[in-house]
């Protein structure tokens, strides 16, 4: 064979090999001619649009066009005329179209001046997937509702169209009352049923407003439709109806309601940070003023939220400045022998004087500045409590918070050794609310706790919903008797059986009962003859400066130590 026949047999060889591959390729390809005849279309780019295999000679647009007309969203010639005055220019056209329920690219790309080759690939898949992110990006996955990103970008664009067609819209801030008891009670599983139904009534009961879930039981909604604030006023009433009928869940009818809170733009305030800031202050008047109401937005609110957005501003420099200082108040046998103290924090605010625990300590544990406190708390009262010459318990009370964030038992632990007091003379008090949010944890921290020899209590025993389990899942040392129990000795035969029943109760767990607001000796003779083993109140002794104490700590009032004034 001569050189030429070889070169001639290797041309074909490899003719016949880029059209198998061609013709395999998984993306659609196709050869044309100018004015749209085919030469060439592999078999991805014949299934992709239902051409039979000898039908491509047949003219190619009208094939294409049958096969789109129904599911294709334009005319598809207006489709072709856009492809042939791009590659008539010289240019490349490039396009995704939505043909039913798929998606395809198309690529055409002009060749030599004569040709036009096209691709076409389908990416529905990807589509989907990228949809899917996206979707996921800006909605709650509890809910399916759109989430607090989401709600940012649609209100931005609500304001901006309402600036140039000077429309007024509302923004209603939406929380539902008492939750809490709904996880308390029924557990997270519960409440998280509820609020995905809850959710489903809600954007039934928005029609055309904009609902997002902005986090916990907070939703809001923007009603753009309507006269406002007219429009707002009926939503609200509608979503009142939309919870009037009970949830059944897991067997159990549980009652939702509501406490709405609505602010208007632009009188209210004309950028979204004024806006959702008046909703919820109108949203905190309404939960104040009862609950289940609507509140609409008024100026004399703004006094008292700035009040307390200034106070928890200061709150943050509190530990820094030294504001900050710890009263005792002896705890003592029925027989009056003091056993020990609990530490209580007060606020000396340079220009609002002292301050109570029952103010700020809700705004400490609302900013996270309780993490700060707390451990300057602990710190002070063990190195307190170290000083005396009597060997007496400290008890101080943890949030919460504490729990959540960092190594709490880690920090115990420096604490004691950093002070150097012993172990089995710090008690550590918590609520209920400690073992709530996330048992588990909670439970793993306070067994450190008490691995080293610190005692455990529960605080304010009776006022919570699971109280006596959690007495099974953890040996607590300690049990205190709320003071509201207390309070109502004299007067109310109910606390009496309650409070019996207490002490009952910790006399069968071998559990110490401490009862707290001890204030008049009706009340101490009424423990004293049920043989409570503690009291703790204002008739052993108000909260005061330790060097008040002194005699019962044994510390000498000049000991050096620096003192904060009173």
């Amino acid at each position: 064979m001569t050189s030429t026949a070889r070169q001639i047999g290797d041309s074909d060889r490899h003719t016949e090999m880029l059209e198998a591959v061609i013709e395999r390729l998984p993306i659609g390809v196709a050869l044309l001619e100018m004015d749209g005849t085919p030469i060439l279309l592999n078999r991805t780019f014949r299934e992709l649009h239902g051409i039979r295999e000898g039908d491509e000679g047949r003219n190619f647009e009208q094939a294409i066009a049958d096969g789109w007309m129904d599911d294709f969203k334009d005319d598809p010639r207006l489709l072709f005329k856009r492809m042939r005055q791009a590659i008539m220019s010289g240019r490349e056209f490039v396009e995704e179209l939505e043909i039913g329920d798929r998606t395809i690219l198309v690529h055409d790309v002009p060749v030599d001046g004569n040709f036009i080759l096209t691709t076409h690939q389908d990416i529905s898949s990807r589509v989907a997937a990228e949809r899917r992110i996206d979707h996921l990006a800006h909605h709650d996955a509890l809910t399916d509702v759109p989430n607090r990103a989401a709600f940012s970008q649609r209100i931005d664009r609500t304001l901006a169209n309402a600036r140039v067609m000077q429309n007024k819209f509302a923004v209603l801030s939406i929380d539902l009352d008492r939750f809490k008891d709904v996880n308390d009670i029924f557990g997270h599983g519960a409440g998280d049923a509820l609020l995905r139904e809850l959710a489903v009534r809600f954007r039934n009961a928005a029609d055309d407003g904009f609902l997002a879930r902005l986090g916990g039981d907070e939703f809001s909604i923007i009603c753009d439709q309507g006269e406002q604030p007219e429009a707002a006023a009926s939503l609200a009433d509608q979503l009142f109806a939309a919870v009037a009928d009970e949830v059944e869940i897991d067997g159990q009818a549980l009652v939702a309601n509501l406490s709405i809170g609505i602010a208007i733009y632009p009188d209210d305030g004309e950028d979204a940070t004024t806006l959702l800031s008046n909703a919820d202050a109108a949203l905190y008047r309404a939960k104040n003023e009862g609950r289940g109401t609507t509140r609409f937005y008024e100026a004399a609110m703004d006094k008292k939220i700035h009040e307390q957005r200034v106070l928890q501003q200061d709150l943050r420099f509190a530990v820094s400045r030294d504001e900050l200082l710890l009263c005792y108040q002896p705890q003592a046998t029925v027989s009056g022998e003091i056993t020990g103290f609990e530490a209580l924090v007060r606020w000396q605010h340079p220009e609002r004087g002292t301050i109570g625990p029952d103010v700020f300590i809700p705004l400490a544990e609302q900013s996270g500045v309780i993490l700060e406190m707390g451990e300057w708390i602990l710190r002070e009262a063990c190195a307190e409590a170290a000083l005396w010459a009597k060997p007496l318990q400290i008890a101080v009370n943890l949030s919460p918070i504490q729990f959540r964030h960092g190594d709490l038992a880690l920090l115990v632990h420096e604490i004691l050794l950093e002070t150097g007091l012993s172990p089995k003379r710090l008690e550590i008090e918590i609520t209920e609310s400690v073992l709530i949010e996330d048992f588990s944890r909670a439970i793993g921290i306070l067994r450190r706790i008490k691995a080293m020899g610190v005692r455990i209590a529960m605080d304010d025993f009776g006022t919570g919903y699971s109280s006596l389990s959690y007495l099974q899942s953890f040996p607590f040392d300690k049990l205190k008797i709320d003071q509201s129990f207390i309070s109502r000795l004299s007067n109310s035969n109910h606390a009496q059986e309650i409070v019996r029943a207490v002490i009952g109760l910790g006399r069968g767990l071998n559990l110490p009962i401490v009862a707290e607001g001890v204030e008049t000796p009706a009340q101490l003779s009424f423990l004293l003859d049920e043989h409570c083993f503690g009291v703790q109140g204002y008739l052993i002794g108000r909260p005061e400066m330790i060097d008040i104490y002194a005699s019962m700590t044994g510390k000498a009032v000049d000991s050096g130590r620096r003192q904060a004034e009173g």
